[in-house]
């Protein structure tokens, strides 16, 4: 039987398509939240909410990212593997 995991499977989904437009679509949300108190900031204020928003997207991309001891398989390989137990 061939093993269809790969090494490299964070990196490969870290580069998808798909997950970047995820994190694209993150990084506006909690733009959009903070916008109107960052146009009324000061100087200091506006690095403190900066800074919180940095906080949060790391937070958030950690809950869309699979655990740290998740396997990754080749999806492409994975289209010749039965589904339904039958070939």
């Amino acid at each position: 039987m061939n093993s269809h995991i790969v090494a490299d499977g964070r990196k490969r989904l870290n580069k998808s398509p798909e997950f970047q437009a995820r994190l694209h679509e993150l990084e506006k949300s909690i733009q959009s939240r903070y916008a109107t108190e960052l146009a009324k900031a000061g100087c200091i204020r506006r690095f403190v909410l900066r800074w919180r928003m940095i906080l949060e997207y790391r937070r958030e991309r950690r809950k869309l990212a699979p655990s740290p001891g998740s396997l990754f398989f080749n999806q492409t390989s994975s289209k010749s593997l039965p589904t339904n137990g039958k070939n």
